[in-house]
């Protein structure tokens, strides 16, 4: 078996895993013949033994039959919690860390799983993995370090990581990817302009407007979203909801989720909105142009007589709704206020294909579905598989894509004359310390690869201490610092040090610090520091 690289969807509700083969993109199939592309998110612990696991189906299958079994699901959306708030989602000792390890090490790469990818394709070569667009643009998310901590170094790949990389991001760079491959074989024009990513799944919403180059370059221009409301704004709050809206207009009394029948009413659920996704698609489409004539029609009926309306499932919806408004608020507006417009608009994740959400999404830009920017034919049969194979696509070199550090950040520098401990520098006689910018924000990843550097010459009077290090999210905004003990390289009274930072392809930010004299480095990763950062008064 070859070497592959691959592309991961790592997903709240689903992940897929997208590989080359014979020139085409293909979703691996988990469960060999006749298994899935789709792979349910979702772990079960069969016993004391931690051999004794399932992962997807089978792992979901247990857990509604088996009240024995310790399960977890959306297991992806508390890798950003705090340590002291494991204990409310997890137990034995479990966190969201080695529960997603589990997960991933058993489709991935665990020889004791047959129908593991590299037992079923061979090994990974290299793999990139997309995550939430709010994992990008919230420097205080722990989310992203985490994730990148564990395909590093708990399933050992190591440099193999390509990068971590935006959903909708991964989104767009498909979308190119296949117009240049669908359009390579006749003499249509390959698109270039702005394309307008909206990504729905299970945990998140997400928006990203990308510069599409005639090259087929992807730069990113704007992204929004409400990933910070965690699994409160998408596909699993709307099917939570559901469920235990059936369950009180049938009961008269509420569920509580840790009760089982809760989670075997998820499970009927689920499966009924898939199945019969193209019916009740059909029902509420007839609601949306006439609701008064169609608000009682029945859209769901599951599980011996639990049953939904129109009317009840709009109401279910209704703060999704205004959450979409809200994001897309701030994308036209952002569009006014700097000339731009989007030229296409791609749907993605499951949740965008639900009837209500696109109707949500077409009002919030104002425009109806047969508006000629909605390629409607390629939505419908790519958006399941686009971030997956988008991912895939950056694995294998194919589309060149830009993001963005959007935050400033920087040290602080004291006088030396009214300090002994960090870094000195002679100042105004008013001035006690100043803010010394090491990036500016608004970067394209590239640009940071290699550490940019101060002009500013410093001295020392200590080899280790804390040093104040202070970030602007998004370059504007409240400010946010920390105190973190750093040891310096090759100290000396007389050693003199430059300051700079770098950013990896996974948004992770490194402090460089370099005696100039002996060209002695030292490399601090900041990732995990921002977990710590407490607002500034």
């Amino acid at each position: 078996m070859s070497e592959r690289n691959i592309g991961l969807d790592f997903g709240t509700t689903n992940s897929t895993i997208s590989y080359l083969k014979n020139e085409s993109i293909e979703a691996f199939q988990y469960g060999g013949p006749g298994g899935q592309r789709y792979i349910p998110s979702f772990i079960a612990y069969l016993g004391e033994e931690e051999e004794e696991l399932e992962v997807g189906s089978a792992a979901r299958a247990s857990a509604a039959y088996r009240n024995d079994v310790e399960s977890y699901a959306n297991f992806k959306m508390h890798l950003p919690l705090a340590e002291s708030e494991f204990s409310k989602w997890f137990e034995n000792n479990r966190s969201p860390l080695n529960v997603t390890t589990d997960y991933l090490r058993e489709i991935l790469i665990s020889s004791e799983n047959e129908y593991s990818f590299q037992e079923q394709e061979g090994e990974i070569s290299n793999i990139v993995v997309s995550v939430p667009e709010i994992w990008h643009r919230d420097v205080n998310n722990t989310g992203r370090e985490r994730l990148k901590k564990i395909i590093k170094e708990e399933l050992g790949f190591g440099d193999r990581l390509i990068q971590l990389v935006s959903e909708p991001v991964a989104a767009a760079a498909y979308y190119v990817w296949q117009d240049k491959h669908k359009k390579d074989t006749n003499e249509e024009k390959i698109f270039s302009g702005n394309l307008l990513v909206c990504d729905m799944g299970g945990g998140t919403f997400d928006v990203s407007l990308c510069k599409v180059g005639q090259d087929s370059s992807v730069e990113v221009l704007y992204f929004d979203g409400q990933g910070h409301q965690g699994l409160e704004c998408a596909g699993v709050a709307f099917d939570r909801h559901c469920v235990k809206a059936a369950y009180f207009k049938k009961h008269k009394n509420y569920i509580d989720e840790s009760d089982p029948k809760f989670r075997t009413l998820m499970r009927s659920f689920e499966s009924l909105k898939i199945a019969s996704h193209n019916r009740c698609t059909k029902i509420i489409n007839k609601f949306i142009h006439n609701p008064s004539k169609f608000s009682d029609k029945e859209v769901y009926n599951f599980d011996e007589g639990y049953s939904l309306t129109n009317k009840e499932i709009s109401e279910v919806f209704k703060p999704i709704s205004v959450g979409i408004e809200d994001v897309l608020g701030r994308v036209t507006d952002w569009l006014r206020r700097n000339n731009q417009r989007f030229d296409r608009l791609f749907l993605v994740g499951g949740f965008c294909q639900f009837a209500l959400v696109r109707h949500a999404i077409f009002s919030s830009l104002s425009i109806q579905e047969n508006d000629s920017r909605f390629d409607k034919k390629l939505n419908i049969a790519n958006s399941a598989y686009a971030i997956s194979f988008g991912s895939c696509v950056i694995a294998n070199g194919f589309v060149d894509t830009t993001e963005k550090f959007v935050h400033k950040m920087g040290i602080e520098i004291l006088d030396s004359n009214q300090t002994s401990r960090g870094f000195g520098i002679n100042l105004r006689f008013e001035d006690k310390y100043k803010d010394l910018t090491l990036i500016h924000g608004e970067h394209a990843l590239q640009e940071l690869s290699e550490p940019i550097f101060s002009e500013d010459r410093l001295k020392a009077r200590q080899s280790q201490f804390p040093l104040t290090i202070w970030v602007i999210p998004q370059a504007v905004g409240k400010r946010y610092s920390l105190k973190e003990s750093i040891e310096l390289p090759d100290y000396s009274e007389n050693a003199v040090y430059r300051v700079g930072m770098k950013v990896d392809r996974s948004l992770i930010a490194y402090l460089i610090i370099e005696e100039i004299n002996s060209q002695t480095v030292a490399e601090y990763e900041l990732g995990n520091i921002f977990s710590k950062i407490s607002i500034s008064k």
